[in-house]
């Protein structure tokens, strides 16, 4: 595994930005100011902690999403959401984001990668029933291409009884060929922790780009370029598991029919999991339950 890994980073191509260290969000400050919410009503730790990833296309209707999550089978009852491509504008009275967590009874974290039109910023969430600590983000290496966009890692510790798991979330570009992939996925693992759960918006594509911007699909495409699995290997590689099937598809655009979104565990086992076909998104959300429990 080692030597394939080493392999498929060879050749890579310069970054234009190799992105910053971890930054406490409480630091940050001008247009691209985070928010953390309070604390949550105290809850006693579960055994079975649910973790849930979800693209939520830009949380548009806010009202529209808290009600299909709360009809949902298994994303209702998530303990920890990530969510990606969330955005803030100045002409709401509140964040999405807060509106979000505050109907589904959690907390947040927010970062924004970066700036929207008419006064807005796109960015990441953690929402949790539990408290968050250790808030923090960090700028993935940036790569020039096509509607190129600053992409960032957001992390945080939720608190299970005192006891820190931490979690990062993340939203990868989309025309990046599986080196640079990588090379811009490494960086949210770095200076975390043993134990932790990673997941997000991966965008990982089947696709072989020219040129950043012309997809190559079926018998033009380079063999043995299956992007997801390729992420796979390299979390297994670092000691994750996952959960969900490898053939499962995360994003409800017909052309588009691919795994795209995934979630990984580190020193907490993964009983369960799968993708549920929730509305409000272009994304279906992944889940999975760990066991904390089980020494």
């Amino acid at each position: 595994m080692k030597a394939a890994l080493l392999g498929l980073l060879a050749g890579c191509v310069d970054i234009a930005n190799q992105g910053t260290d971890w930054q406490a969000l409480s630091a940050i400050t001008g247009e691209l100011v985070p928010e953390v919410g309070p604390d949550p009503d105290p809850l006693p730790a579960p055994c079975s902690l649910r973790i849930a990833t979800f693209n939520v296309h830009f949380a548009d209707d806010v009202d529209n999403l808290v009600a299909q999550i709360r009809a949902s089978t298994f994303l209702a009852h998530a303990d920890v959401l990530f969510v990606q491509e969330i955005r803030r504008y100045i002409s709401e009275p509140t964040s999405r984001v807060s509106r979000l967590a505050t109907a589904l009874g959690m907390t947040w974290a927010y970062a924004p990668a970066h700036t929207v039109d008419n006064g807005g910023v796109h960015g990441v969430a953690i929402l949790s029933k539990y408290p968050l600590a250790a808030t923090a983000m960090r700028q993935l290496p940036y790569f020039d291409q096509l509607n190129a966009e600053q992409r960032i890692a957001l992390r945080a510790d939720v608190m299970l009884d005192g006891d820190p798991l931490h979690l990062v979330d993340v939203h990868l570009d989309t025309r990046l060929v599986p080196t640079d992939r990588i090379r811009q996925l490494n960086p949210a693992l770095t200076d975390v922790g043993a134990r932790m759960v990673i997941g997000g918006d991966l965008n990982t594509l089947e696709w072989t780009w020219v040129a950043d911007a012309v997809p190559l699909t079926g018998e033009q495409a380079v063999v043995g370029q299956e992007q997801a699995k390729i992420v796979d290997d390299f979390f297994a590689y670092n000691q994750f598991e996952r959960a969900v099937p490898d053939d499962v598809v995360t994003t409800r655009a017909p052309i588009v029919s691919m795994r795209l979104d995934d979630l990984y565990s580190r020193g907490l086992p993964v009983t369960e999991g799968a993708v549920e076909h929730v509305d409000g998104s272009d994304h279906w959300p992944v889940w999975f339950d760990l066991d904390r429990c089980q020494m």
